[in-house]
């Protein structure tokens, strides 16, 4: 399939404060994925032979049981079981039961949005490459930032190729804006284990009081909840 990126979106998230400006766009891709599979994905053949095809990850299941629009998941659930149990097959002996058991395995690890969201999500690691490529200022608006979640800073210098002959130039800016951002949580944290030093009990912890969640964030690119 085709995506095309935002790039105002990139912009828009980068000159946010938070931990991982890429966690932020990957939720709202999420959000529209979600949406279009509840939706117009209903009615299309296309998308529904993908359904039936790769399924949905109990995370997006429930992702999107939350939604109101039951009766289209139930339709997308619906074929996608007949598919699941077609594959299957009623196993006879042990040979087939192993090959019964291989195909259930298997249709657990698929899932069309997670798919289509990696999909779009390497689009954007390239369009922020070839940004950076492009606009002169885009050097600032990365090294101002507090950089990424682990994951995505490794998703960026994946793609650092698509920076073409300023690749090099590219993964110093990615490196510097994330080693800064480290360095900046290793300070909050330490600070947090030592305002519970008894000698600390009246000093401020300033930024160091949601630094647990934040790390989390940092580490596993996810909200702690």
């Amino acid at each position: 399939m085709q995506y095309h990126i935002n790039t105002g979106l990139i912009y828009a998230e980068l000159k946010k404060d938070c931990e991982c400006p890429l966690c932020s766009i990957e939720k709202i891709v999420d959000e529209q994925f979600i949406n279009e599979y509840l939706n117009d994905a209903v009615c299309d053949d296309d998308a529904r032979k993908e359904v039936n095809a790769y399924g949905f990850c109990a995370e997006h299941y429930e992702k999107m049981f939350k939604r109101p629009n039951k009766l289209s998941l139930a339709l997308q659930i619906f074929t996608r079981l007949k598919t699941v149990r077609t594959n299957a097959g009623i196993p006879k002996d042990a040979k087939s039961a192993l090959k019964t058991s291989e195909s259930i395995i298997a249709s657990e690890k698929t899932c069309i949005i997670c798919k289509t969201l990696d999909y779009a999500m390497t689009r954007y690691y390239m369009g922020i490459a070839d940004l950076f490529t492009k606009d002169p200022a885009f050097s600032d608006l990365l090294l101002n930032g507090k950089g990424f979640c682990l994951h995505h800073y490794a998703k960026l210098l994946e793609y650092a190729k698509y920076a073409g002959d300023k690749q090099k130039q590219y993964v110093a800016v990615l490196a510097q804006t994330e080693e800064k951002a480290l360095d900046r949580m290793t300070a909050e944290l330490k600070w947090f284990c030592d305002k519970h030093d008894y000698r600390n009990r009246t000093k401020p912890l300033g930024t160091s009081q949601d630094i647990i969640p934040r790390m989390y964030k940092k580490l596993y690119g996810k909200d702690l909840t």
